[in-house]
């Protein structure tokens, strides 16, 4: 799952899906990719990503909602 399709499914952005990888909240893994100026792609676990869509937000804007 890439981390734009992961930020569809919390209700968040996909750069705060990276910061979540990168703080080790959500599980994933660097692949190596010859199409993408960077060099590297995530892949990230559907089952974390799941999980840590199921756990209540405790506070801040909500999940999901655009902001006006």
């Amino acid at each position: 799952m890439t981390p734009r399709e992961a930020a569809r499914r919390i209700g968040c952005t996909p750069g705060q899906v990276r910061t979540l990888v990168r703080a080790g909240v959500l599980k994933a893994r660097k692949i190596k990719s010859d199409s993408n100026h960077l060099g590297y792609s995530w892949s990230l676990s559907a089952a974390s990503v799941d999980a840590y869509a199921a756990i209540p937000q405790a506070g801040g804007w909500p999940r999901g909602e655009p902001r006006e």
